[in-house]
């Protein structure tokens, strides 16, 4: 690091910005694959398992598939302007894809491979694509061929009768990667990749480059057009902050659909010639991540707060796995989609290893505001300082502005929405409400969670939700209920996997002294907090994970919270409006902090205020869809 980030920061009036000036010329993506190739033509750009172990894959190799896949694309009718479309899990094909569509002028548009088919083929025509790339035949006869293409590619090898008869009547010239490159092979001493090299370093970095979608955790995915200065911004910007050098190792799981992963991890490897291992554990499988870990030992690391709290929680229950982990050559880590927990940032604290946060959408490529590298944390909400050649504001209203070479085009398609976020005055509006801390921003919630009780006191919960996490290490996630209510009650999902790795499969003390833990912190948590009327008075437990696949996640794991909330209604109700007709399974799951005292409506000597104790809090009580210990469901 240059210069301390914090101290770089600026403010007048009600905006901050960075003195810092970005490093490094504007230029597109295909110029920095040309540097890279020239610089490091024999280096690993990333590696992939195969066969066991991590097989590398060269900047040079790389550029030519890139150069062959343009070259087909280009016979295939594909050029400058199109969109093609992409739906696959990570894999080192999805980069020669990248580079092929970003060095001809076309505009990539990837989709994550965890939607479900109908989801997915929603997208893919939303987007209207030119050509659209699969891993094999099975997924396109899910996902369907809209009427707009002119080319299919499978990234397995496929028998080309097969791909005609999953095409039906569109007439679309299809084939396999392996048939691409076979068909339009280029060598390191072919004219044509040094052509393909030249051609992509001239396109202009204000031309759209990707198209990503929004993660829809407060509605609708809309399509983000980015243009190739959009995402390399970002890496000038991180230039005049951090060092990253081909010497570097990242091991990334995060969905490269998503701008986090898709962006802002994978580009700062890319970027910078760091080695960038495709780690076949999806985020998923966490015994595969740790062997993957092992055998990478990553010295920078993007994740989300779940893998950090399953990784300490690992630790701390196998001491001796300790050191595999919190390796010497770790230099930071980074975190993103919600605030780190404080019991998982101490934890990382107490072994010298930096945490960095940030703040940012996909409209902004992603990043705005970083944590400062080496600054103690103590303010909650804390979202760090702008990076160089970022403005941010905070609007009369309290919404933050964004001003700067991140921000997007607009979105495809609509107009309207483009125009409100982009109304013409040179500012992005983010719908985040935010507030000022010196010359640092602190992130208070998006605009539509804030909701009022009965009594039309306005409640934040963003804020309770980010401390009650991070007071109890069993909270997974927490989600604060209450609009049109005469009190806020907390709906909490519990971290299974940290209650495994603690209390093994001993159900009866995990669940005493779990129920006991969350109490406590709910009572210390309405001890503490000031504002009286945003005191929790009821905690609704439910016994399950939230996942991808019941759209209550999305790809980076952010809550969406509507979809959970539409999922958990009866809990809700049962907290509120208890009435005869209220099962007992969801009334033993509400712990009331103020007295009730109806009586059971299923004929107990008890009230309503001692239904917690009727049967499991923690665990569910019926073998039909109990969750395990892991929080997977039983069947």
């Amino acid at each position: 690091m240059t210069r301390s980030h914090a101290s770089a920061a600026m403010q007048e009036g009600h905006e901050i910005w960075s003195d810092l000036e970005p490093i490094g010329s504007v230029e597109s993506v295909g110029a920095m694959l040309a540097r890279n190739v020239a610089r490091l033509g024999g280096q690993p750009a990333y590696l992939e398992r195969r066969d066991g172990r991590f097989q590398p894959v060269t900047w040079r190799a790389l550029a030519r598939q890139a150069a062959a896949l343009s070259r087909w694309l280009a016979r295939a009718g594909i050029g400058p302007g199109d969109r093609v479309a992409i739906f696959s899990p990570n894999r080192g094909e999805m980069l020669v894809a990248e580079f092929a569509v970003m060095g001809m002028g076309a505009t990539y548009v990837p989709i994550f491979a965890g939607y479900a088919a109908e989801q997915a083929t929603a997208l893919i025509a939303q987007s209207r694509p030119a050509a659209l790339i699969v891993p094999c035949v099975e997924t396109l006869t899910k996902t369907g061929a809209p009427g707009s293409l002119r080319a299919v590619l499978t990234i397995d090898t496929c028998d080309p009768r097969t791909l005609d008869a999953a095409l039906g009547t569109i007439a679309a010239h299809g084939a396999s990667f392996a048939t691409a490159f076979d068909e339009c092979a280029v060598s390191d001493e072919d004219a044509a990749l040094q052509r393909f090299l030249a051609c992509a370093s001239r396109i202009d970095p204000d031309a759209a480059a990707l198209m990503m979608y929004t993660s829809g955790t407060s509605g609708r995915l809309k399509g983000v057009l980015l243009t190739h200065d959009n995402i390399l911004s970002q890496q000038r910007a991180l230039a005049a902050i951090w060092t990253v050098t081909p010497e570097d190792r990242f091991l990334s799981y995060l969905p490269w659909h998503h701008s986090f992963g898709g962006i802002f991890e994978k580009y700062t490897a890319l970027y910078n010639g760091a080695a960038l291992h495709i780690d076949d554990s999806l985020g998923k499988d966490l015994d595969r991540l740790f062997a993957n870990w092992t055998a990478v030992r990553p010295t920078i690391y993007f994740s989300v707060p779940k893998i950090y709290q399953q990784l300490v929680a690992r630790v701390e229950s196998r001491p001796k796995e300790e050191r595999l982990i919190f390796h010497s050559g770790l230099r930071f880590v980074f975190t993103a989609a919600a605030a780190l927990p404080a019991h998982v940032a101490a934890y990382f604290a107490a072994r010298h290893i930096p945490v960095i946060e940030g703040w940012g959408l996909t409209e902004t490529s992603p990043c705005c505001t970083l944590t400062d590298m080496v600054e103690p944390r103590t303010v909650q909400g804390m979202v760090g300082y702008p990076i160089p050649g970022v403005r941010v504001r905070i609007a009369a209203d309290g919404e933050i502005d964004v001003q700067g070479p991140n921000v997007m085009l607009g979105y495809f398609d609509e107009p309207e929405a483009t125009h409100a976020a982009l109304p013409g005055d040179g500012w992005f509006r983010t719908g985040d409400l935010g507030a000022l801390e010196g010359a640092g921003l602190r992130l208070i919630s998006r605009r539509d969670r804030v909701f009022k009780l009965a009594n039309a006191e306005k409640v934040v919960p963003t804020s309770i939700e980010l401390r009650l996490a991070g007071m109890n290490p069993y909270i997974r996630h927490v989600i604060v209920v209450g609009s049109g209510r005469d009190y806020p009650a907390a709906v909490v999902f519990p971290d299974f996997f940290r209650i495994k790795e603690e209390f093994g499969f001993d159900r009866t003390t995990a669940e005493r002294a779990v129920k006991e833990s969350i109490l406590r912190t709910v009572l210390e948590f309405n001890r503490t907090h000031p504002v009286r009327y945003e005191r929790i008075q009821a905690i609704v437990l439910v016994s399950r994970e939230l996942t991808i696949e019941r759209n209550e996640l999305t790809p980076s794991l952010k809550v969406r919270v509507g979809n959970v909330l539409d999922g958990a209604w009866e809990y809700v109700d049962a907290t509120y409006e208890p009435n005869a007709g209220c099962s007992c399974r969801f009334l033993q799951k509400v712990l009331r902090l103020t007295p009730d005292a109806r009586p059971c409506y299923a004929g107990k000597d008890r009230t309503l205020s001692d239904c917690h104790a009727c049967g499991n809090f923690i665990f569910d009580d019926d073998a039909a869809g109990r969750p395990d210990f892991m929080g997977d469901t039983v069947t």
